[in-house]
């Protein structure tokens, strides 16, 4: 922040506050100092949702708000008018930003340090695919827009002792398990970056001799931590699984990685919620639609199946394991 927009910042804190009959000058002087060491799209952020929260509590009306948006419009180019600020609005509160755990800058910095801490641990040493909207963005070589609350990959069930021990050894993460309080499309396993907020989620699959590949879910029934393992299986023939996952080699910041392929990303995106269809039009300009149409035609041909007995099996032992200081991480 320069002086100008520093003395901007005061102006709306203060104007706003009164406006609200916040009259704690600490509050005040707080609030300004955080935003003088945010960039000036953070600060805008953080503003623009304060004040809709100052409307939302009864602090203050609407109009009153607008009328008194001032030099606010002045602090970044990018939102010269009233209307502008309230479109930024309206795209932070489709996208579930209105509060983030921490401003955007800072997420995407700390999102893409562990995507390359983790790809340095992992290599492509592991039968394993990154997926997830934050793909979309770093194989098109597009700027981070929105919050990313964790990583995702897959990676094949029988590797995970394997990877387990790697992480074990490792300074900078270390692994969890979730079966106690998982829910519906939840991770068994997630694997969280040490000191921070960021994990990176783990997807688990069978591999057969043939390639089909076996997409698994294992929860407790009725999601009772109390009561036996189940898992859903979902079948990708060969030529299927080789759509969704790509054995192409990619490289961030010079570091191997595998993904999923963009078109399956693409294809599970495009219909869900505002933000997966804000990222499926990030990627759209770089997919292979020939090949998401054949995806999206095979895709309502899988085999599925619900209920399977999963207590003897490689997530049960290492959940075990990892519920039981006493055994460690010896697999």
């Amino acid at each position: 922040m320069n002086e100008r927009q520093i003395e901007i910042i005061k102006s709306v804190v203060n104007r706003y506050a009164d406006l609200a009959h916040l009259n704690n000058q600490n509050m005040r002087d707080g609030v300004i100092t955080k935003l003088s060491g945010m960039n000036e799209q953070d600060a805008i952020d953080f503003i623009v949702v304060s004040l809709s929260d100052l409307v939302s509590d009864g602090r203050a009306k609407a109009e009153d708000v607008l009328n008194n948006i001032g030099d606010l419009t002045e602090l970044s180019e990018k939102y010269p008018t009233k209307e502008s600020l309230m479109e930024r609005l309206k795209w932070l509160n489709s996208m579930n930003l209105d509060h983030p755990d921490m401003p955007i800058q800072e997420n995407h910095e700390l999102v893409l340090e562990v995507f390359d801490k983790f790809n340095y641990l992992i290599g492509t040493n592991f039968d394993a695919y990154y997926t997830g909207g934050l793909m979309g963005y770093i194989a098109t070589n597009h700027p981070l827009e929105r919050y990313h609350g964790d990583l995702d990959v897959f990676i094949n069930e029988e590797e995970l002792p394997r990877l387990f021990e790697l992480i074990n050894q490792s300074e900078d993460f270390e692994v969890y398990t979730n079966m106690d309080h998982k829910e519906a499309n939840g991770h068994e396993f997630a694997v969280r970056y040490k000191g921070t907020p960021m994990t990176v989620g783990l997807f688990l699959f069978e591999r057969k001799p043939d390639n089909e590949m076996i997409i698994k879910e294992y929860y407790h029934k009725d999601y009772n931590p109390n009561n036996e393992v189940l898992y859903n299986a979902q079948h990708l023939d060969p030529e299927y699984a080789k759509l969704c996952f790509s054995d192409t080699v990619r490289e961030h910041n010079g570091i191997p990685f595998k993904m999923q392929s963009l078109e399956s990303i693409y294809n599970s995106k495009k219909s869900s919620r505002p933000k997966d269809i804000y990222d499926a039009n990030i990627m759209k300009d770089s997919i292979d639609l020939a090949k998401e149409a054949e995806i999206d035609k095979r895709r309502n041909n899988v085999r599925n199946e619900v209920g399977l007995d999963g207590n003897n099996t490689i997530v049960t032992e290492l959940e075990q394991q990892l519920n039981n200081p006493n055994v460690g991480m010896h697999l």
